[in-house]
């Protein structure tokens, strides 16, 4: 019996992991999701149907075959389920599929003072890391990204790359790419096994990277600041954060597999001015980053968790923006004990 199982189990992997899935329609008929002119509405309903399928799998495997049970969410621009409310305390948050520590650090930085704000943070599924367009869609819709954060039922999120300040780039979100004009930054690529990548958007694009590999999320800002473990500083002059001044800053880096860090540093304020993102660097090289990269910053520079931010944002608060990177829970609210 469990044989048998196991065997169907297997089947019904292959086809869903097929290119040229068929499924049923209420008509009797069927349809091929991977046709021409296929519309987003065709495509998120595959997706829908596979993550739906995937965790219909994991409960038998979890009640035939006693293993553990794996939350996928589908990779499109809906929201995320709701974190469990008991799940928080004030500074972590904690379920099957996410756990959160945040926390504040007093740094001496060059002989000048600054307030950090970081969020460590390990997840149980690629999935779970994601982004947000303001709006939920790709264009010129701008909010808070508290708002944005709120609104998708992030867990803990940051401002990302400010993608709709600039005309150019490469920008992949939740698996669909949007734009392609690669001008000579430095992109973070974040493939579907959840591990960070960073290079040339031109030799990206030359080697057609992102269309030979399954990756899930670009940012398109910069510049890398660790790389391999170590800091990088020379820079090329596409970068345009005035990455030598003291500024807030946001950057996001990744210690090991599905376990990442995110920090902001609290800038022009008397009791935080802010840093260089050579320095940027520094600070994440030293919480064990092997990979990091530079987001926007500036009055761009939000940290929120649990409903608010955690960072005090400069010149007064928060800007309206474009997107937002956040980590989620995979567990639907239906689906908890």
């Amino acid at each position: 019996m469990k044989r048998s199982l196991k065997i169907l189990l297997q089947i019904m992997a292959l086809l869903l992991m097929s290119g040229g899935a068929m499924i049923a329609v209420s008509s009797g008929k069927y349809m091929d999701l991977k046709q021409n002119g296929s519309t987003d509405g065709d495509r998120y309903f595959l997706a829908d149907f596979q993550t739906r399928c995937s965790n219909m799998t994991d409960y038998i495997n979890q009640q035939v075959f006693n293993l553990p049970k794996v939350y996928t969410l589908p990779m499109d621009q809906s929201p995320a389920p709701m974190p469990d409310p008991e799940g928080f305390t004030e500074d972590t948050y904690n379920d099957p599929t996410i756990s959160v520590k945040c926390w504040r650090e007093k740094m001496d930085i060059s002989g000048s003072v600054v307030v950090a704000n970081f969020a460590e943070i390990t997840i149980a599924h690629p999935t779970q890391l994601r982004t947000a367009f303001a709006g939920g869609q790709f264009g010129n819709t701008r909010l808070f990204a508290s708002k944005i954060a709120s609104l998708n039922n992030a867990v803990v999120a940051i401002n990302a790359d400010f993608y709709n300040y600039r005309t150019n780039g490469l920008i992949i979100r939740n698996g669909t790419l949007y734009r392609e004009k690669p001008y000579g930054a430095d992109v973070l690529f974040i493939d579907s096994d959840g591990d960070f990548v960073v290079k040339s958007d031109r030799d990206a694009f030359k080697e057609g990277y992102y269309k030979n590999k399954k990756i899930y999320q670009s940012l398109s800002f910069g510049p890398v600041i660790v790389n391999d473990g170590n800091v990088i500083t020379n820079w090329h002059s596409s970068f345009s954060c005035g990455p030598y001044g003291k500024e807030p800053r946001t950057a996001i880096g990744q210690i090991g597999h599905l376990h990442y860090l995110v920090c902001t540093v609290n800038g022009r304020m008397k009791n935080s001015p802010g840093i260089s993102v050579a320095n940027l660097g520094k600070i994440m090289a030293d919480k064990n980053c092997y990979v990091a990269y530079n987001l926007d910053g500036g009055q761009s520079s939000v940290l929120y968790f649990h409903d608010k931010i955690f960072n005090v944002v400069a010149d007064g608060g928060e800007r309206t923006m474009s997107d937002i990177l956040y980590f989620a829970t995979a567990i639907p609210e239906d689906d908890r004990s």
